[in-house]
């Protein structure tokens, strides 16, 4: 038995070189990480077999690789190889639906956050394959909608996917039912006709408006509209008060959370405001005023439920999980009066888990943002950096070379222990508009006008980011700290304008190519740039 190490979890198959006896069967089985005794770990892949035969013809070199199957792996086991092999006796063949290099790239002073970019990547290339799988090597490979709805936007930075996001939202159509139900997977091929949970079937919103967003595509809501009113009717149907706990399927609600005391209607009403209020984005932008006004109607109606049934007058929000305050300021919900309170909250909670956070598939997209837009950056980038459990650098910790499905994917249940589940690299679109400093307005969807905004923090000294819009490349670099001197040089690409909102530095003059100016929000045109603090 030979067990070869790929160095990289991927998606795909591994070509065969072999020569031997006719009829000798050479035995290829797959893995995506190893037992302690080095032999390939197998609990994970459910019912899969994962494994590929092939019998020699004999007589002259021979070529192996199957053309109807993929594989999730980084190890190969080989058994009934003629002789021993080499390293040339196999090679690994990536597959995808993703063609090209990234379109986005992001580089620091953190070699941890270089890491994280680099498994997103990895992990989006092999699960981005013909559907958005959840996960690519087990008796699954399904296109779980809420696995998409909170990576989309990390997914739509890291590769052009304005194409293949509107192939699968022909899926997502198609695999709703005639009362408006979406599914919880598309297509939906017989795991069950029950209504998508809310963060599963929300993706039918969730995806089209970041298509929208992320490319100026509003052919991605014109093509969806009557597929996404006939969901949000199905919603409201059945939950007349506006708190969301009727016709909510399996309701998984923030799965896989460390921290489960959530409770799933708080969940679940949040994110009927998320897509309440992105039903009104997209209204606005496709010229639909009553359907914007009915939208904003929605929202604070749903608004106004939640605060009432689960905020508390100092600011405490029901459970008081890291969730549950996070679903709650990202989307608005709290009072502004109380707002502070809830961010302390927030904070106490942390820090009572040793600044770690709790968080699941539905709070976890929105968690550094939530701290970093309420004056909290260092204690985003604290748990950003973390590499001790639960965090997105433990996983590196342990030789991850794609996102896990779970915080603790070496220690829980086999199971559900993918080694390559995207997820959780949801995370990386904050890398991209808070470390890089690169977004788009809502007001100029697809980086018509653009935001420059990267936010500082002592840990990262330095970060590069480019990302090639649909207008052109938009490049951004800088080095500094929060208290200063800070250097920032961005290029803007034609037919655009760009927002460029410097660090706020104490006592620090600035400037904006050697000319000295006032005030650090700024407004520019396509060109290159250079602004200092000093």
């Amino acid at each position: 038995t030979y067990v070869f190490d790929m160095g990289q979890n991927i998606v795909g198959w591994v070509r065969l070189n072999v020569r031997g006896e006719r009829g000798t069967s050479v035995r290829l089985r797959f893995a995506e990480i190893l037992n302690p005794d080095g032999t390939i770990y197998t609990k994970n892949l459910r019912n899969a077999d994962a494994t590929d035969t092939y019998t020699l013809r004999g007589g002259k070199e021979e070529t192996f690789a199957p053309r109807f199957t993929f594989h999730g792996f980084r190890y190969v086991e080989i058994t009934g190889f003629p002789g021993t092999p080499t390293l040339d006796t196999i090679r690994g063949e990536v597959v995808s639906s993703i063609s090209g290099e990234p379109a986005a790239r992001v580089t620091t002073s953190s070699d941890l956050v270089n890491r994280m970019w680099n498994l997103g990547i990895w992990g989006q290339r092999g699960n981005f394959l013909s559907v958005p799988t959840d996960c690519p090597q087990r008796d699954e490979r399904l296109g779980w909608m809420a696995d998409a709805a909170v990576f989309w936007r990390t997914g739509s930075y890291n590769f052009d996917i304005a194409a293949f996001s509107r192939k699968w939202l022909r899926d997502v159509r198609d695999a709703q039912r005639a009362d408006g139900a979406f599914s919880n997977v598309s297509p939906n091929i017989g795991v069950g006709t029950i209504e998508g949970a809310p963060g599963w079937g929300d993706a039918g919103v969730i995806v089209p408006w970041t298509t929208w967003l992320q490319y100026g595509d509003k052919n991605a809501v014109e093509a969806n509209w009557p597929a996404m009113e006939h969901w949000m009717e199905f919603i409201q149907r059945a939950n007349p008060d506006f708190i969301r706990k009727n016709k909510v399927g399996p309701d998984f609600a923030d799965w896989l959370a460390p921290d489960p005391r959530t409770p799933k209607p708080l969940v679940d009403t949040a994110y009927w405001a998320l897509i309440a209020g992105m039903m009104g984005d997209m209204a606005r932008a496709t010229g639909r005023a009553d359907a914007a006004k009915k939208y904003a109607a929605i929202y604070d109606s749903i608004r106004s439920a939640f605060q009432k049934e689960y905020i508390h007058e100092n600011g405490e929000i029901a459970t008081g999980t890291q969730t549950s305050y996070v679903v709650a300021l990202q989307m608005k919900l709290v009072p502004p009066a109380l707002e502070s309170a809830a961010v302390d909250h927030l904070v106490k909670d942390i820090e009572t888990h040793n600044w770690h956070l709790t968080t699941g598939f539905l709070g976890t997209p929105f968690l550094l943002f939530a701290l970093a837009d309420h004056g909290k950056v260092d204690v985003a980038y604290r748990l950003l950096l973390n590499e001790t459990y639960p965090s997105w650098g433990y996983m590196l910790s342990k030789g991850a070379t794609t996102w896990w499905e779970r915080w603790n994917g070496d220690t829980g249940d086999p199971a559900m222990n993918s080694y390559n589940h995207y997820a959780f690299g949801s995370v990386v679109a904050w890398v991209y508009q808070c470390i890089a400093g690169i977004d788009t307005a809502l007001t100029g969807p697809g980086f018509h006008e653009i935001v420059i905004q990267p936010r500082l923090d002592a840990r990262i000294t330095q970060a590069h980011g480019e990302y090639d819009s649909v207008y052109g490349p938009i490049t951004t670099d800088w080095h500094g700290t929060a208290s200063g001197p800070f250097e920032l040089k961005v290029t803007i690409p034609p037919n655009t304008t760009a927002t460029v909102v410097l660090p706020e530095i104490a006592n620090k003059s600035v400037t904006q190519d050697g000319k000295s100016i006032s005030g650090r929000k700024l407004k520019v045109g396509s060109g290159s740039y250079e602004f200092r603090e000093d």
